[in-house]
């Protein structure tokens, strides 16, 4: 069923000729105005066939919700067919996956509504944290949220949104106010648009069809039944969820490296300098040699953070985060792990994931630019645009330098672990691009 659902959005993504399509998208851009999201028509025709004509959205959602239940074991393969045509319509289209992924984690009856109108294309998600002054550090925001009969009043700025001002539903945090003092904070589920107000469209190096926006919610109402999870315990319910964003962006570089290589072989077979094809070069073909080989580590860690990411909602965790034990093992296992290393050994794979695939993905282009001479640095050329694409992949969900930080603040948990096999240890030679990465990050690669 996974390959048919491949297939069908394959099949769309070629009909509108996609490719090159996107470069069209980028070169126009979203809009603001009178407060209002522009997009480009062609570009909301294509998602629409994709989420309202073929309810791609409904793979996400159990069978008794209305959906198909492919959950997580669909979120991969469909990443990276839409990322591998464009960055920015995988990102509009999915991020709405990390809503409904969060109102399932915390599933309330009150959210069946909005779930089934995902899955019927009516809805598109965004993601309310990140505030100006905070940054990362999501304790330190500003926005609060403050009960008022049944219902809580919402009120703060909130920056780099993701389909912010466009996406009807999304999730906001806040600090939760009782009697004047902050005590926690929550996370909401915000159905409608009412009192929140676009005030502006970031101006960004690349994805320039994916809406990011500064949102200004003033006095928005919900009712509590929209409280994601626990009063008062929103922040770790949001470092649960990141973990998945984490893994999605994963997910786009090995889409991004794919056709990166694709692209560049394809130039480096036809193209010819000196009389004959770039190909025959020795530095061009290693460089190709050294992007076949980094794909499959590239694929490597991210389908191994995907599963234990998996297991870790089921309730447990292999102890030695090895993937050969029967669920009833790792059950017993994880029943009787030390307190609190279950968690960190999750946030740790996440992280080591998302630092690993997004340092490298941007090297790698780097070197595809560098096959196509001048013509890389051509912005309508489509490994120019994927280069600018994917700059934001080491950025966002966490930079690098964050990342770096939770994988060594979880090495005492892990090394307690005595079968515990660090993913990049069960390869024989480092790439040219780790040999980067271990030289920006130094002795990272003995702590991945």
């Amino acid at each position: 069923m996974v390959f048919e659902v491949e297939s069908t959005i394959k099949s769309i993504l070629e009909k509108h000729n996609i490719r090159e399509e996107a470069r069209n998208w980028d070169h126009t851009g979203v809009k603001l105005v009178d407060g209002k999201v522009i997009l480009p028509d062609t570009f909301l025709k294509v998602v629409n066939e994709i989420i309202q004509e073929n309810q791609l959205l409904s793979f996400y959602v159990p069978e008794e919700l209305g959906g198909l239940g492919f959950g997580d074991s669909i979120h991969g393969p469909i990443t990276e067919v839409l990322a591998g045509y464009d960055f920015a319509m995988e990102i509009f289209i999915l991020i709405s996956a990390s809503v409904i992924e969060s109102l399932l984690l915390y599933h309330k009856e009150d959210y069946n509504k909005v779930i089934k109108e995902f899955t019927e294309g009516k809805r598109l998600g965004y993601v309310a944290f990140t505030e100006p002054q905070a940054g990362s550090n999501l304790e330190n925001i500003k926005a609060t949220s403050e009960k008022v009969g049944d219902e809580y009043v919402l009120n703060g700025t909130k920056i780099f949104i993701t389909n912010g001002g466009y996406a009807n539903t999304g999730l906001f945090l806040a600090q939760n106010i009782v009697n004047g003092k902050r005590e926690g904070t929550n996370v909401f589920l915000v159905d409608n648009l009412d009192g929140i107000t676009t005030l502006r469209l970031e101006e960004k190096s690349g994805l320039h069809v994916s809406p990011t926006a500064q949102l200004q919610f003033e006095n928005v109402t919900v009712p509590e039944e929209y409280i994601i999870s626990d009063v008062g315990n929103g922040y770790r319910k949001v470092l649960d969820r990141l973990m998945g964003m984490r893994v999605g962006v994963s997910y786009q570089t090995v889409a991004a490296a794919k056709r990166a290589f694709e692209v560049s072989l394809d130039y480096a077979q036809n193209r010819e300098q000196f009389g004959r094809q770039i190909i025959e070069f020795p530095e061009v073909r290693r460089k190709l040699k050294q992007m076949m080989i980094q794909i499959p580590r590239m694929e490597d860690y991210t389908y191994q953070a995907a599963v234990m990411l998996e297991r870790y909602k089921l309730g447990w965790i292999p102890y030695d985060a090895g993937i050969h034990q029967t669920p009833e093992e790792e059950i017993n296992a994880a029943n009787n792990a030390p307190p609190g290393l279950i968690p960190v050994l999750a946030h740790y794979l996440a992280s080591c994931s998302k630092l690993y695939t997004s340092e490298i993905v941007n090297q790698f282009l780097y070197d595809a630019q560098q096959i196509f001479g001048g013509m890389g640095f051509i912005a309508e050329t489509e490994v120019n645009k994927i280069a600018r694409d994917v700059r934001i992949t080491s950025i966002y969900e966490g930079t690098s330098e964050i990342h770096n930080w939770v994988i060594n603040r979880a090495q005492k948990q892990i090394d307690s672990l005595t079968d515990f096999e660090r993913p990049y240890r069960k390869y024989q030679e480092r790439t040219i691009y780790e040999n980067i990465l271990f030289t920006r990050f130094p002795d990272l690669d003995k702590k991945i």
